[in-house]
């Protein structure tokens, strides 16, 4: 079949260098254009999140010509000599089976994350809405879709904190041991933010106020959760007031700097400002943790947490790999039997999908 996967992730990049690859929606398009036009691949997929860049093609040509065609894009797309270092790189079986990994939640920051599964669906709707999907590229995806929701169904890895939200929450709570009296402001209005401010109501949070760029976002989230919004305009007030920010807005600058903090802090008269910041890029600029009083913890730093909540869930992890090494070897054979012209079917749930016509390779 020759399927590859060229990309890094949470497990080979600190989120400095992961910002800095990170790949807004809109670009998406003439990025993919861009590696077809340097030859790597007629199919490909883009998939950019806070915990990974990636991109999974079908090669022109041999597969490791085409991994030496992926990596070198990487490298002049982003000319930075950090990120040879962090690529990894996969084919065949073994690029299946990471792409149901990933779809599975299995090799995410927090194993069992819902988020991820909504995140290839789009990365993979917005490469066929490019024109960069074909028929093997496309029943690869909606295998791993249905491989994600499979591994979901049968086991209870998601069962816990399974979100970065709910991690960043949990951090909170160490901190400040209750949250009831406290003053949490929440930087965005997006699929994490709400899955983030969810679990803060659940903690009974005294009070919670949502900042987004888009005001009308941050009131209906707001709304549903007895919370209150503002304009993003009212940054500097709003940090003036709260005891800890939850930071997860879209944007590629950040949203506080470091000059904004200092002032911050003058006039809080030092009383201390916790800051989480899971967004990738970062919202606040990292030079903050410089000052005195101002704790910020980024991403990458929920690592402690996650791996006491792996080691709660370590049985329903392994049940979950074995199922997906499983699905990906039988996907797999099942792929090269129809490029060879063989008779294939695969079971989808309660039905039996025939690929149709021999497949190119």
């Amino acid at each position: 079949m020759g399927l590859v996967i060229v990309g890094l992730s949470h497990r080979t990049a600190p989120v400095g260098l992961r910002e800095r690859l990170s790949i807004p929606s809109e670009s998406v398009g003439p990025t993919l254009e861009k590696l077809a036009q340097a030859g790597a691949a007629r199919e490909a997929v883009l998939l950019s999140t806070c915990n990974r860049m990636e991109i999974y093609a079908r090669p022109e040509s041999d597969p490791a010509r085409a991994v030496r065609a992926l990596s070198t894009f990487f490298e002049t797309l982003y000319r930075d000599p950090a990120v040879q270092p962090a690529l990894y790189r996969y084919e065949g079986t073994e690029a299946v089976r990471h792409l149901f990994r990933v779809s599975a939640g299995l090799d995410s920051m927090v194993v069992g994350e819902s988020e991820i599964l909504g995140q290839v669906k789009s990365a993979y709707q917005l490469a066929q809405q490019h024109g960069k999907t074909g028929k093997i590229t496309n029943v690869l995806f909606q295998r791993a879709l249905f491989v994600g929701k499979q591994v979901r169904t049968k086991t209870e890895i998601s069962e816990g904190s399974s979100s970065v939200g709910s991690v960043a929450v949990q951090l909170a709570e160490r901190i400040f041991g209750s949250l009831h009296d406290r003053r949490v402001l929440l930087l965005g209005a997006g699929e994490m933010a709400e899955v983030t401010a969810r679990h803060l109501m659940s903690q009974k949070t005294a009070r919670l106020k949502i900042l987004n760029r888009t005001f009308e976002r941050a009131q209906a989230l707001a709304a549903t959760l007895n919370g209150t919004a503002a304009p993003i305009e009212t940054l500097f007030d709003a940090l003036l007031e709260a005891d800890i920010v939850i930071c997860s807005a879209s944007s590629e600058r950040p949203l506080v700097t470091r000059d904004a903090v200092q002032a911050i802090m003058k006039a809080r008269r030092d009383r201390s400002t916790y800051f989480i910041d899971i967004a990738v890029p970062r919202n606040v600029d990292p030079e903050a943790h410089e000052i005195d009083n101002v704790y910020l913890y980024n991403i990458d730093d929920l690592q402690r947490i996650v791996e006491e909540n792996m080691g709660r869930r370590r049985a329903e992890m392994e049940q979950a790999e074995r199922f997906v090494d499983g699905l990906a070897r039988e996907f797999y054979g099942w792929i090269e039997a129809a490029v060879e012209g063989r008779p294939a079917a695969l079971r989808h749930g309660d039905q039996h999908l025939p690929l149709g016509e021999k497949a190119e390779r």
